[in-house]
């Protein structure tokens, strides 16, 4: 009885530490993203190129995150002509999720941006204190 307990017990022990790096690996990864996607924002243009920039990065995210959704979705269908169909679709899932993953992080990083700059006044003299202001 007691054998049959530790065999019982084993496998979900061994998942547990499995899972357990697995989250640490997809938060490093996220991190990375995350990282990237700062700096690819503070590469962005300035100026009177920076609006038509945004809207182009959208565009392309966009185009990326459907691009990723197809290549899934074939992925998925390969997997069930496959003899090994779980492990083939959890490894199309996780290629996705990282796409996506990288994705987020630059459409986040765009959305700060964008409130970033319409936290902005357009006028420099609205910036300054009111005692600092030349009539």
């Amino acid at each position: 009885m007691r054998r049959l307990l530790i065999l019982l017990a084993a496998p979900a022990l061994l998942a547990a530490c499995s899972s357990a790096s697995l989250h640490e690996s997809h938060r490093a990864a996220q991190a990375a993203h995350a990282q990237a996607a700062q700096d690819w924002i503070a590469a962005a243009p300035q100026g009177a190129a920076l609006e038509p920039w945004m809207a182009a990065e959208r565009s392309r995210i966009a185009a990326e995150q459907n691009a990723a959704r197809q290549r899934f979705e074939q992925a998925e269908k390969a997997c069930w002509k496959r003899f090994a169909v779980n492990d083939c679709v959890s490894r199309a899932r996780q290629q996705r999720r990282q796409t996506q993953d990288r994705l987020r992080q630059q459409e986040l990083a765009l959305n700060a941006l964008e409130r970033r700059l319409a936290a902005q006044p357009d006028d420099p003299a609205a910036s300054q204190p009111p005692a600092s202001r030349q009539p």
